[in-house]
């Protein structure tokens, strides 16, 4: 936990940011039989380059699945969004974590629940999600939607001890970093909808 040095994503990996969701799980899924504790580092390692957005979705999703009764599990998808939001709203490709991040893991014992959870959603996803309208998934897009993930990393501390809220912070994210990674121009304006229609009803409750 003491270590500063960070972890770069190598430029020379080939990029799953154009592939679907399912090739990344199946890539996945071969590390987790193997052994292999699922960590940040572990999805960015097969996501390749630019995987800003996969290191992003993965996470997100763990926190709407099943696992999300893990202590701990939002504060530390928070962080991570924090981190990964905050270099896409700067304009960065490569990612840089703190190592004590990245190898923060889920250990190899609920890999298989994980996937439970995760291959069919891929599937679903694959059917819905397609490179379409790019423009409006563009840079502008990119770099608004993080600074509001970004904001919902902030308070994902606070969702994890109020029932529910994390799964809604969390579904904010995983939409817009699926947004990201498939270039999806029509689920980035879904994105939008969904954002202005959990403001309206947080104002309604609050007000």
């Amino acid at each position: 936990m003491a270590e500063v040095a960070g972890i770069a994503a190598p430029a020379s990996s080939q990029s799953s940011q154009d592939g679907k969701l399912t090739e990344l799980i199946d890539k996945l899924r071969t590390r987790i039989e193997q052994g292999e504790d699922v960590s940040v580092d572990l999805v960015r390692k097969v996501a390749g380059r630019r995987a800003a957005g996969p290191v992003l979705l993965i996470p997100a999703l763990v926190v709407i699945s099943p696992l999300s009764i893990i202590p701990g599990l939002p504060t530390m998808v928070g962080l991570n969004t924090i981190l990964v939001a905050g270099q896409i709203a700067l304009g960065r490709e490569d990612l840089w974590l703190p190592r004590w991040l990245a190898n923060r893991c889920i250990p190899s014992k609920y890999g298989e629940k994980l996937l439970r959870f995760l291959s069919p959603a891929g599937r679903v996803v694959d059917k819905v999600a397609k490179p379409r309208a790019s423009a409006t998934a563009g840079p502008l897009f990119r770099r608004l939607g993080a600074i509001v993930c970004i904001l919902v990393g902030c308070v994902m501390p606070i969702m994890e001890v109020v029932p529910f809220t994390s799964t809604w912070g969390a579904s904010i994210i995983a939409l817009y970093a699926l947004a990201i990674t498939v270039r999806d121009g029509l689920l980035a304006l879904a994105w939008i909808a969904f954002v202005l229609a959990i403001l309206s009803i947080g104002w309604m409750i609050l007000f």
